[in-house]
């Protein structure tokens, strides 16, 4: 069972989402009005120095291989679909001990 963690700028963030929907992603959590310093790209702070937010996307999968398939999607997008540094995204993941919805 994985989570992953995805953090981008909101400029992007439905793009995010639909490539999320188009992939039967049905379990995931929006955290909107994120301010974030990233490792690449413009600090986003919502204000008139720093503009923007991001928007954070969480995501559990009971299937490993799912979330390998999600992963490469949001890796390909950075790599195909991000236009510059600020629209990257950040995205990582780890194991999870317990899963349900029951």
């Amino acid at each position: 069972m994985k989570f992953i963690y995805c953090t981008c700028n909101v400029s992007v963030s439905e793009r995010v989402i639909s490539l999320l929907e188009e992939n039967e992603v049905r379990d995931y959590q929006l955290i909107d009005r994120v301010i974030a310093r990233n490792v690449i790209g413009d600090p986003r702070f919502d204000t008139a120095v720093w503009p923007g937010y991001n928007v954070t996307i969480t995501m559990q999968f009971s299937s490993d291989e799912k979330a390998a398939v999600v992963t490469d999607l949001l890796k390909k997008f950075n790599r195909e679909s991000a236009f510059n540094d600020d629209e990257l995204l950040t995205v990582c993941s780890w194991s999870i001990d317990t899963y349900f919805y029951d």
